[in-house]
């Protein structure tokens, strides 16, 4: 399977094309990266909150821990005192903290997705069709070519339907380009020229399934 036209030029701007391709999705995978990094930063309210629940609860334990027990009265009150703490320790806190910190990374996840995969969709929606598209045409005509080239007799029959091809389908100022009067030179059966418009149309060329040829006049 061909990737790159033979056409030098072509194959340059492809090449050019798909480093640029490559950069983009680097580009946008960093900005992804760097907008969940951003966002991740908010985690340390989170884990504040969290800090300060555990420390609210360590409080609590070294409190009930310091009571004397045998003290009356007194140690009872400060027993019953502890339990009542308790009931408001840093357990909320911690929970709340938890969910705001599962909350922030699920945010960050969100929002790199979306960044790193909007813009990387839209330029593979432009891009890779039309790549896709040259790779299935230099495909297709190779192996037409290839198979048909197979029989020696069938070069001219070959070149007749490229030329052919090229009269029907192409622009007529992309055929002045490798013909002074198309509609002469297919007159004339001189099919060459309008073969090689439709080849290099899709990147390829006459000399790599018909040999070298003699040089074209401008």
């Amino acid at each position: 399977m061909r990737l790159y036209p033979d056409v030098y030029g072509r194959r340059f701007a492809w090449m050019l094309a798909d480093l640029v391709m490559v950069g983009w999705i680097y580009l946008c995978v960093r900005a992804g990266l760097w907008v969940n990094n951003l966002v991740l930063q908010l985690d340390a309210l989170a884990q504040g909150v969290i800090d300060a629940g555990k420390t609210f609860d360590s409080w609590i334990l070294s409190f009930e821990q310091g009571i004397p027990n045998s003290v009356p009265y007194l140690s009872d009150f400060l027993h019953r005192t502890a339990q009542a703490l308790k009931v408001h320790s840093g357990d909320s806190l911690i929970s709340a903290g938890q969910a705001g910190s599962h909350g922030i990374h699920l945010l960050a996840l969100i929002l790199a997705i979306i960044v790193t995969s909007v813009p990387l969709i839209f330029a593979l929606a432009i891009f890779l069709p039309r790549r896709l598209r040259l790779i299935a045409d230099m495909r297709g005509i190779h192996v037409t070519l290839r198979r048909a080239l197979a029989q020696p007799e069938l070069t001219s029959q070959m070149l007749e339907i490229l030329a052919g091809r090229a009269i029907y389908t192409l622009p007529y100022n992309q055929l002045l380009a490798y013909s002074h009067n198309p509609a002469e030179d297919w007159y004339l059966r001189r099919f060459e020229p309008l073969a090689r418009a439709e080849l290099e149309h899709h990147g390829l060329t006459v000399e790599r399934y018909f040999g070298p040829r003699p040089a074209l006049q401008a």
